[in-house]
């Protein structure tokens, strides 16, 4: 009997050997039994952990509803496998809007083996504006755990839209109109156009905008654009950004029997998707027999100074811990051993504008692409010219084709050409044409004082240059250049302008004529906070200090050059305010530089 004991417990014993048990106390009376596994004890692990933040939009802050992600890279550097690991993350600060992702296991990373894991962590919408102190705890079974790190980050309570009433043209001359005197005002008896003018002055998007304009007096009148008459006139404006200006066009007809000496009884009511930006039964300043006042757009800046005091960071005292991928030195020119001796190259940077916002690190830009061109293009004629140096007429007075400055200094068939152009560019409204600009251009004076980038691109293919390179960090959809820290402003007014493909296409027919730009028309080009610089001049220059190598036969291409740049361009512009696109026109077949 004794035997048939032995045997049924050796059995037993052989069947649970791998586990161990661990009691585990409940809510309820019984208590439960959780099995885990029996790790072998051999050579201990070496820890390193790569950690990597990110957000939604890039800006390093956790603002209601958006969605980040905490990055760990587990490297185990040691002769031993790390075996039975955990991953928690412990927020010192209570938040129930704040989310953080669930402890994570890792039943073993191997010598010389590595894990990645992604703990997610997110905002609601009622999350409040407090700094966040995150311990990461990496700890392993046998005790090999490692120092707690710290993911120190800010939360952002819901910035709101603010839309307000910005003025308002009547038009009583032209199709569709009705006047009894053609003198700008309404009187009773006429039918008019009233385009009324509204603009976004809040800290955030005003998202699926819709207006109503209702009369309360049943003889005026009210059409609008889908030609419904009645005393309401309704529609949608679509997603409102910050500063963003729209327009509500409506035709008004008060009969006869109306007659107020102040303004009539017409009420605007302005809606975004989560109410918060509202503009609520506005009274509309016309009046009959009265000019209306004109329309006052502001310049409108988020108050990006709180978001910016914390931005997200990391903590440590071990050396076992990394963060943030480091961003290149782009002051370190290469120095390659091509020497164009017979080039001239045009670099303009400009960032202060007298009449129109500026464009962030666009005099730094120039200032860093003019030694690109003399140490790794080999160029010894590099001409530079930033701000208040860029005003006037300096573009005709440079690239004009009989009497410009660069003119004067080709040997046709003999000397390359490379412009480089950091700043803003200007549509026409219609979208005919865009334009450089120079830093005291005047907007209105646009035809005059803007250089047309067709004139631009006929100019220098009229020149007879061996070879020609234009590289643009510039946009041309009529707002200024946006970064991590800085929002876009509308520098033109107008509704969206669709850019219309351009008449001048030199590449066509000039297989030596090409150009890198840094944005689809459409888009807008970004500046790039943490080097100083644009988003496309940074991986330009990057790339010309070896990155777009891809082959590693120490020649850069226009193709390996257009390949990175816009590869890097895309994914990081994502991360920041949106995508940019950079394009490239003319023949790839061409060295840039060489080591």
């Amino acid at each position: 009997m004794n035997k048939i004991i032995l045997v049924t417990f050796l059995v037993l014993f052989c069947a649970y050997s791998g586990f161990s048990q661990k009691v585990v106390t409940g809510n309820s009376q019984a208590s439960q039994v959780k099995m885990e596994p029996q790790y072998k004890f051999t050579m201990p692990p070496d820890l390193y952990v790569n950690m990597e933040f990110t957000d939604d939009n890039g800006n390093g802050i956790i603002e209601a509803e958006e969605n980040a992600i905490l990055k760990l890279e587990i490297i185990n550097k040691g002769s031993g496998s790390a075996q039975g690991m955990s991953v928690k993350l412990t927020s010192l600060n209570y938040d129930p809007n704040f989310i953080i992702g669930d402890e994570i296991y890792i039943r073993s990373i191997e010598p010389g083996k590595s894990k990645t894991i992604k703990i997610p962590l997110s905002a609601h919408f009622n999350v409040k504006t407090n700094e966040h102190k995150i311990q990461i705890n990496v700890k392993e079974n046998f005790g090999y755990d490692m120092d707690p790190a710290t993911l120190i980050l800010n939360t952002l309570e819901y910035q709101k839209p603010q839309i307000v009433f910005s003025g308002m043209d009547i038009f009583d001359q032209g199709e569709g109109t009705l006047s009894i005197v053609a003198d700008g005002q309404l009187q009773a008896g006429e039918m008019i156009k009233a385009k009324f003018v509204i603009q976004n002055i809040g800290n955030n998007i005003a998202e699926k905008v819709t207006y109503k304009i209702v009369s309360k007096d049943i003889n005026i009148v009210i059409k609008d654009e889908l030609d419904s008459i009645s005393n309401m006139a309704t529609g949608n404006l679509g997603n409102m950004g910050i500063g963003e200006v729209k327009e509500i066009w409506v035709t008004i007809s008060p009969n006869k029997r109306v007659d107020y000496s102040g303004n009539l009884p017409l009420f605007l009511t302005v809606t975004d998707l989560k109410g918060k930006g509202n503009l609520t039964e506005q009274q509309l300043p016309l009046a009959l027999n009265q000019r209306p006042p004109k329309t006052e757009t502001l310049t409108v800046k988020a108050d990006f100074e709180k978001m910016k005091q914390q931005v997200a960071r990391f903590e440590y005292k071990s050396d076992k811990y990394t963060s943030n991928i480091a961003v290149r030195n782009v002051d370190a020119v290469p120095v390659c051993k091509n020497k164009r001796k017979n080039a001239v190259a045009i670099v303009i940077g400009v960032e202060k504008y007298q009449n129109i916002p500026y464009a962030p690190y666009a005099a730094r830009d120039a200032e860093i692409m003019s030694r690109y061109f003399k140490d790794a293009f080999g160029i010894d004629n590099v001409l530079t010219y930033t701000d208040e140096e860029v005003s006037g007429f300096f573009f005709i007075s440079m690239f004009d084709d009989k009497t410009g400055k660069l003119m004067k200094m080709i040997n046709p068939g003999e000397t390359e050409v490379f412009i480089y152009y950091s700043g803003h560019g200007i549509p026409e409204k219609d979208g005919n044409d865009v334009y450089l600009f120079p830093s005291d251009g005047n907007l209105e004076q646009l035809d005059l004082m803007g250089y047309s980038l067709n004139k631009l691109y006929k100019n220098l293919d009229l020149i007879g240059a061996k070879s020609v390179t234009v590289f643009l960090d510039a946009c041309f959809a009529g707002t200024s250049r946006a970064t991590e820290s800085q929002i876009t402003e509308n520098m033109t007014f107008t509704k969206g302008t669709i850019i219309k493909p351009r008449l001048v296409q030199p590449w066509v027919t000039n297989p030596n004529f090409r150009v890198f730009a840094s944005s689809k028309d459409e888009q807008t080009s970004l500046g790039f906070d943490v080097s100083g610089t644009g988003l496309f001049t940074y991986f330009l220059a990057t790339g010309l200090q070896g990155d777009a190598d891809i082959n590693g036969d120490k020649i850069i291409s226009a193709t390996e050059l257009k390949n990175f740049v816009t590869d890097k361009v895309v994914e990081t512009s994502t991360r920041i305010r949106g995508e940019q696109t950079p394009q490239f026109y003319g023949n790839e077949d061409f060295n840039i530089i060489e080591f």
